[in-house]
């Protein structure tokens, strides 16, 4: 079984070191590295045997669950890539992931939302769709697994073989696949690892970087602990006590969400080693906020599928208060210009390829600037820049400005386009600060203060949750959607306040959406 130039190789040797310990711990128990290591074996077995082999591609829909990264790493010992479909996501849009990745075979766990998947299945059939457990018309894998020896199986997979498509957030249209090799990754030298011995929380949605990092953790021998629903901050709070969590990857979303959850002034987080924050704008208000109640442990980082890590800024640098409105500098092996590129390109996509690739750097799109001291600061993203006609604007710019609000929780900017002369305007969503209520005049005031007219928005949504792709990032497809009817049915709500619990991302009526006229 071993291959230790191959990723999987060396996940597989790392399992057998530490065999009694806990690897998994969630809901309903958990599994030992011996556990692990039986249930990978198991579940590279049968899918073999129904035909499945190297260079095909499995798509899982399988939740937060163990099963989902024994799977995984079942499918690479193969030499098989896997594509996790998030949670939560439209059936369309699922549609589009399959038929985008073409999988040989699609796993679905019928304890977890199945209806949504089969309903992406119909409109984008599979080869082969497999269900962990009894569902009508599909083949019962999990008895499979189930019949199989135990014994270790040969690793098939080479260095070049792909692992994973990742597929990106989607926030500006269909999601596009990144590609990952077989090949051990860098973080997986030795003296890397030894940092990652950590017990980490998983608390969001399997398939985001997460995920990735507890292939780091486990690895290293730590202990991953999954739940089951994910972005829930008050599930977050109550375990890290009774799990002796040391370790959480979160998106600044979420961070907030934390910070303005009562139970956090009575929850003992003193196990915390580290919180790695990215993946959106914060503001150095809030990163103050947090670090004076969990400590000198932030770390906040600037990165893509595409590359991987870019910059840092470390626990010492959150305590230069000028820093926080930076995201670190290059980490090592990284050159910043506009940045360098890691992947190989996009997977089945050869014109987003050229578009990011060029001359071996890689190109993210997002604006931003380098200090004296070589610190980064990102601004925006070119592609979502507003030409209004008052002057170009960033939305990042004005979103940070809205984080300074104590009464807003959650603010996306966008533009959005008239169908007559094709101006842009800027409109934003907004989310209040539990139980607080706004008008829409406070969050535009606000914004006119703050920077001056120009930056004020045209367009307010004030919403109970924010719209969310399956990477937990604002959903501006679905925003402009809103915003876009909302001046074109020019008939602001009479309560402009947030009035029940449902997320837009489920049900947009459930909106409160307002027009202000910039002044």
């Amino acid at each position: 079984m071993t291959a230790p130039d191959t990723s999987i190789g060396i996940v597989l040797a790392s399992f057998a070191e530490p065999p009694d310990r806990f690897a998994i711990t969630y809901q309903h128990g958990g599994w030992t590295y011996r556990e692990l290591l039986k249930h990978i074996h198991r579940a590279a077995r049968a899918p073999h045997g129904h035909g499945i082999g190297r260079g095909d591609a499995l798509a899982l829909a399988t939740g937060a669950d163990p099963t989902t990264f024994a799977l995984r790493f079942a499918a690479n010992v193969l030499g098989c890539a896997t594509t996790v479909l998030y949670d939560d996501l439209a059936s369309p849009v699922l549609a589009d992931m399959l038929r985008y990745v073409e999988p040989a075979a699609v796993i679905v766990d019928p304890a977890h939302d199945p209806d949504r998947v089969f309903a992406a299945i119909e409109q984008a059939p599979a080869a082969a769709v497999w269900a962990l457990g009894e569902y009508p018309s599909t083949v019962n894998v999990a008895d499979a697994i189930d019949t199989e020896p135990a014994q270790p199986t040969d690793i098939q997979a080479q260095p070049e073989d792909l692992s994973s498509i990742r597929l990106t957030d989607g926030s500006t249209g269909i999601p596009k696949g990144i590609p990952q090799n077989s090949a051990p990754p860098a973080y997986f030298d030795p003296n890397y690892l030894k940092g990652w011995n950590h017990t980490q929380l998983i608390c969001t949605a399997i398939g985001h970087l997460g995920d990735q990092l507890a292939e780091v953790v486990v690895t290293a021998g730590g202990r991953v602990v999954l739940q089951h629903e994910a972005s829930n901050p008050a599930q977050v709070l109550d375990a890290i006590e009774p799990e002796q969590i040391t370790f959480i990857w979160m998106q600044p979303a979420m961070l907030h969400q934390i910070l303005d959850d009562p139970a956090l002034a009575t929850t003992d987080t003193s196990s915390l080693r580290s919180m790695t924050i990215t993946g959106g704008p914060s503001t150095p208000e809030r990163i103050v906020q947090a670090l004076d109640r969990f400590g000198p442990i932030i770390t906040q980082g600037y990165g893509a599928y595409e590359t991987g890590q870019i910059t840092l800024l470390t626990p010492p640098e959150h305590q230069r208060r000028e820093l926080l409105t930076s995201v670190g500098r290059p980490v090592p092996g990284v050159q910043v210009s506009i940045a360098t590129g890691l992947m190989t390109g996009c997977y089945k996509q050869p014109d987003h390829t050229v578009e990011a690739m060029h001359e071996g750097w890689y190109h993210t799109g997002d604006l931003g600037f380098l200090d004296t001291e070589g610190y980064l600061s990102v601004v925006g993203r070119s592609k979502d820049t507003i030409v209004d006609v008052h002057e170009t604007v960033h939305p990042a710019h004005v979103e940070k400005v809205r984080h300074r609000h104590l009464r807003i929780q959650q603010a996306a900017v966008f533009g959005i386009t008239n169908g007559h002369d094709r101006d842009e305007k800027i409109a934003a969503a907004i989310v209040p600060t539990p139980p607080h209520r706004l008008h829409v005049d406070e969050v535009a005031d606000w914004v006119r203060t703050e920077l001056r007219s120009a930056y004020t928005p045209e367009v307010v949504l004030l919403l109970d949750h924010m719209p969310t792709t399956g990477s937990n990032k604002p959903d501006r497809i679905m925003l402009r959607q809103l915003a876009t009817e909302s001046t074109t049915n020019q008939s602001p709500a009479p309560d402009t306040s947030p009035s029940d619990s449902m997320s837009p991302t489920r049900n947009p009526n459930s909106t409160k959406i307002t027009h202000h006229a910039r002044r």
